[in-house]
């Protein structure tokens, strides 16, 4: 396989900036608070030690555009959906929310101790939920993203033997090397597995000619091959990494209360109508109509 560095030179400079988020695209304006009126029962529920500080802090890998990305004249202000989500569930507490970038697979080990919540376009497995609360807002699917021509004649439906490029510790990595167990347990060519500490940085080893292919949620996916002036292509998934799953906003597990207050908030915004109109802000429709604690979810 060729060398990294060797990979990135056969990108072009204003595409490769666009996939690793090194320029700001022409996303949503962040959303409006001000309209949010502050719910006195709620904001009582809020933990003392949140209350007391006037912010809620939320840990994000901030490199998952549209959902979280680094922007604004500094180029390292946090934006995005679930920024917008956060800012509206805490304009509810009379509170500010504040996103603070982090490893994605650091995120989860730190709630409690390090941050109040994790909010990264979590996928809600029960894994998960074994160490941590999950407060559902958002169903999303997946997207293969492959270099323009599919030069590698890659197979969304068999994928024995292939090299993918994937972000390290998402529910898309945990599913790819449950294919591949099932790939070696057919006598076939086990996945060899690219770990990325970001989903950008994979698709940029896709791009560059590096690996297979690379999955990851839909509208993240969409964007990139749009962003990426050419070099990236999508195609459909199937099997049980196909199916739609939840998002979740990640609550320690030991804080039920806390978890129960973060559902009722949104549930209150989804039917106000604030929660409709930050999703359409980023051309999204509403796709649950009732946040809920923990909610089931297949294995």
């Amino acid at each position: 396989m060729p060398d990294k560095r060797t990979c990135l030179k056969s990108v072009s400079g204003a595409a490769l900036a666009a996939l690793l988020g090194l320029t700001a695209p022409a996303f949503a304006a962040n959303f409006d608070t001000s309209g949010i009126a502050e719910n006195p029962e709620l904001a009582a529920r809020v933990p003392a030690h949140i209350r007391e500080a006037g912010v809620l802090i939320g840990g994000s890998d901030n490199a998952y555009a549209p959902w979280e990305y680094l922007a604004g004249d500094d180029g390292q202000t946090p934006e995005g959906i679930d920024i917008d989500i956060a800012n509206a569930i805490t304009a509810k507490w009379g509170l500010k929310y504040e996103s603070q970038t982090a490893p994605f697979d650091g995120i989860l080990p730190a709630l409690g101790s390090k941050y109040d919540v994790g909010i990264s376009a979590f996928s809600i497995s029960n894994e998960r939920m074994q160490v941590v609360n999950f407060v559902s807002y958002f169903r999303s699917g997946s997207l293969w993203a492959v270099k323009t021509g599919n030069p590698s004649g890659f197979d969304p439906k068999n994928y024995c033997g292939t090299t993918l490029a994937l972000q390290s510790g998402t529910w898309h990595e945990t599913e790819v090397k449950k294919v591949s167990d099932a790939c070696v347990a057919d006598g076939k060519k086990a996945i060899n597995i690219l770990p990325f500490g970001k989903q950008t940085e994979a698709l940029t080893r896709v791009a560059a000619g590096g690996a297979d292919a690379t999955i990851s949620g839909d509208s993240q996916i969409a964007l990139a091959a749009k962003l990426s002036e050419g070099l990236l292509e999508t195609l459909p998934s199937y099997g049980a990494i196909g199916e739609s799953g939840l998002n979740g906003i990640a609550v320690p597990k030991d804080n039920m209360e806390f978890s129960q207050l973060i559902a009722d908030t949104l549930n209150e915004l989804i039917e106000e109508g604030t929660y409709a109109k930050v999703l359409a802000d980023w051309g999204l429709e509403v796709t649950v109509d009732k946040a809920e604690v923990n909610p089931h979810v297949k294995d």
